[in-house]
Formats: C-alpha cells, sequence, structure tokens
C-alpha cells in the first residue's frame, strides 16, 4: 500500500523537478504582466479623473458681474489723464511791469490831448443856431465851424490824435481832411492847400502835421487865408471852442 503510493507521488515530484524552472518563469511572467497592467490601468484611470476634474472646473466657471461674454474685460478706471482728450488749460496772464503800465497811462492820456491846428486868430466863429454874414455870398447863413486866421502854406496840425476817415475836394469848403478820434469826435480841415500829407487810414498823434492851408474854398474865397475847421460828436455838429477846451 505504501508503495503505491509513493510510486504516484514520484512521477509528480519528477514533473515538478523537470519542469518546476519553467513554471517558477511562468508565473514569475504572469506576476509582472498582472503588475504592469495594474500599473498601466491606475495611470490611466489617474489621467481620466484629473481630465474630468479640470474640464469640470471650466464649465462651472461663472462670468464675473459687468463683465461682457467674449469680450477682453474692462480696466478698473484710474485717475490718469487719458492723452487722447484735450485737456482744458488755464492761461496765467503775465504780470504786466511797471514801465508797461506807465507806457500805457502815458498813450492813453496822449489820446485825450487836444490842441488848435495853428495859432492863427479867430476871424468867423461857429454859429450853427444863429445866421452870419458870409463876404462871399453877400448873404446870411449858418457857419458851423471856426475860422483861423494865417498865411498860404502855413502848416495845418491834427487836433487830437485818431485815425483819417478821408481825404477829398469839397465843392464848397476845398481841399477837405477828416480825422475820427476816441468817444464819436470828428474833426474837419478845410481849405487846405491840394495833396495833404496823409491818405485815408494814416494813423496821427495830437500836433502832427496833415496839410498846410490853401485858398481852395470857394465858399470863402473872399475871406483872408484861413483854415476851416469843424468838429462833429456822433454826427452832430459842435462848437470846436467846446472839444479844444
Amino acid at each position: 500500500m505504501q508503495n503505491n503510493e509513493h510510486s504516484n507521488a514520484h512521477p509528480v515530484r519528477k514533473f515538478f523537478q523537470e519542469k518546476g524552472y519553467y513554471i517558477v518563469l511562468f508565473l514569475c511572467i504572469c506576476a509582472v504582466g498582472i503588475s504592469g497592467y495594474l500599473f498601466v490601468s491606475n495611470a490611466i484611470t489617474e489621467k481620466n479623473s484629473a481630465a474630468e476634474q479640470t474640464l469640470s472646473v471650466a464649465t462651472s466657471a461663472t462670468v464675473p458681474s459687468g463683465t461682457v461674454t467674449g469680450s477682453t474685460p474692462r480696466p478698473a478706471k484710474t485717475d490718469s489723464v487719458n492723452p487722447e482728450t484735450p485737456q482744458q488749460t488755464v492761461k496765467e496772464e503775465p504780470p504786466v511791469s511797471a514801465s508797461a503800465d506807465a507806457d500805457a497811462k502815458i498813450q492813453a492820456a496822449a489820446a485825450q490831448v487836444r490842441v488848435w491846428p495853428l495859432s492863427g486868430e479867430k476871424m468867423n466863429g461857429y454859429s450853427a443856431d444863429h445866421l452870419s454874414y458870409n463876404a462871399t455870398t453877400q448873404d446870411w447863413r449858418t457857419h458851423e465851424g471856426v475860422d483861423l486866421a494865417c498865411v498860404n502854406g502855413a502848416p495845418v496840425r491834427a487836433a487830437c490824435a485818431g485815425t483819417v476817415t478821408a481825404v477829398y475836394d469839397d465843392d464848397y469848403f476845398g481841399s477837405t481832411v477828416v480825422i475820427s478820434h476816441a468817444d464819436g469826435y470828428t474833426t474837419q480841415y478845410s481849405n487846405l492847400a491840394a495833396m495833404p500829407t496823409v491818405s485815408a487810414g494814416s494813423v496821427v498823434e495830437a500836433g502832427d502835421i496833415i496839410g498846410s492851408v490853401g485858398s481852395t474854398a470857394m465858399l470863402e474865397i473872399a475871406d483872408e487865408p484861413h483854415l476851416h475847421f469843424a468838429v462833429s460828436c456822433n454826427g452832430e455838429s459842435i462848437d470846436p471852442d467846446h472839444f479844444i477846451d
């Protein structure tokens, strides 16, 4: 009985002795294969899990309030100045120097200086509101000016600073110069010699020579050489004495 059991065990032992190496090798290969499979499977599982987690975060993100989807977020407002926006600058007036202020006062004073056009005596006075005798026409009529006696060729000067507005030959008062002044005043110089020394647009100061006395006034040709000088204010004739004084 014991011999039969021993004989049955002998082929199994012999089989393991002959094939044991290959069996161990096979088991090792299987173990390595199973380990590799498990490792790769685990790696793939972790990768998929990470991808799902990333996708979940991206799709669950919310758009901040005030931001338009698909557009670039606007930067926060700052106190910086936009270079493209023109800025209003306040120009400071340069301080007026003492010399400039003094010059301005001198010019203002000069503009108010008034002188008689020449120093001759008054032949015929102002008579706009009553009649006076005219030796040339030998009748009585108004005389809106004053006649200042002098010699032919005597220089005639501007009575006040202003601008020459007209130079012309008048049918009655001959060669005439008209000067416009401040405050609406106008002065007229008639019975001048031909070709006065100024022209329309000339700027003159009080005392500047504008021409010379002639004998061109046909309405006063019978009188001695003189300058016919008239003044008006805002178009109304006034006595030259009131303008000069």
